[in-house]
């Protein structure tokens, strides 16, 4: 039974897991804090500037609304010297603005690590936002929301498969049930030797090869012989009796 309940409850688990996961996500609402119209650091129109001091930490990414990104551009200078972001990937998140109608897509990222007093100008046709990614992601995990959306998604395929795993190694176990004894009624009550010999599987044969010898075997036999030797005297006795009855009577 217990092969079998831990791949059960494991599999319990990862459910409760994805269901949770489930129920957070519906209660999940920041689209306030993916609105770069509502958490940025600075809107930054055509021709603008805006200058920041970042330390090692902070992580500043440069967003375009995506129907504008094609005339977006921006030129970063540290201490006058202009200095080349990291170019934003595919895969780097977009942000949505509160009412769902536009959508921003990064153009460069700098930090972390790259400390000093750092100007961003807009040389391009399209408003530029500067978002503090840090803050935004230690903002968002505040929320218990995403604390147990985060829990639920490291737990359950883990759970998954060791759940997997245990109901497929629990298959091919060997499956020994209780043994069921059977004993013939005519010769009675089984002795716990018959028994112990029924439930381990011993034959009669081997068990009588390797048998300790009956202590009471050959006592038997000694009396047996004297019982021969008392019924041939008997006899014998009795032989002679008749033989001196016959004689007398001859005599007579």
């Amino acid at each position: 039974m217990a092969r079998v309940s831990y791949p059960l409850i494991a599999l319990v688990a990862s459910f409760v897991c994805v269901a949770s996961f489930a129920v957070s996500y519906s209660n999940f609402d920041v689209s306030s804090e993916y609105d770069p119209e509502q958490n940025s650091l600075k809107a930054i129109e055509s021709g603008g500037s805006f200058s920041i001091v970042l330390d090692e930490y902070d992580q500043i990414w440069v967003y375009s609304e995506d129907r504008e990104s094609s005339n977006a551009s921006v030129m970063i200078t540290l201490n006058g010297t202009i200095v080349n972001g990291t170019s934003a990937k595919w895969y780097d998140g977009f942000l949505i603005s509160e009412d769902g109608e536009r959508r921003y897509v990064p153009l460069t990222k700098l930090g972390p690590g790259a400390e000093g007093d750092y100007m961003f100008e807009n040389d391009g046709a399209s408003l530029l936002y500067l978002i503090d990614m840090g803050g935004m992601a230690a903002s968002l995990w505040e929320q218990s929301s995403v604390q147990i959306m985060v829990v639920s998604c490291c737990l359950s395929p883990f759970l998954a498969m060791v759940g997997i795993i245990g109901l497929i190694r629990s298959s091919k176990s060997p499956k020994t049930g209780p043994k069921i004894l059977v004993f013939d009624s005519n010769v009675g009550i089984p002795t716990t030797e018959e028994v112990f010999r029924s439930v381990n599987g011993i034959s009669n044969d081997i068990v009588t090869a390797d048998a300790t010898p009956d202590p009471w075997k050959e006592e038997s036999s000694e009396v047996e012989g004297m019982d021969e030797e008392v019924r041939d005297s008997t006899e014998r006795v009795q032989l002679d009796e008749a033989a001196g009855d016959w004689q007398t009577w001859d005599e007579g």
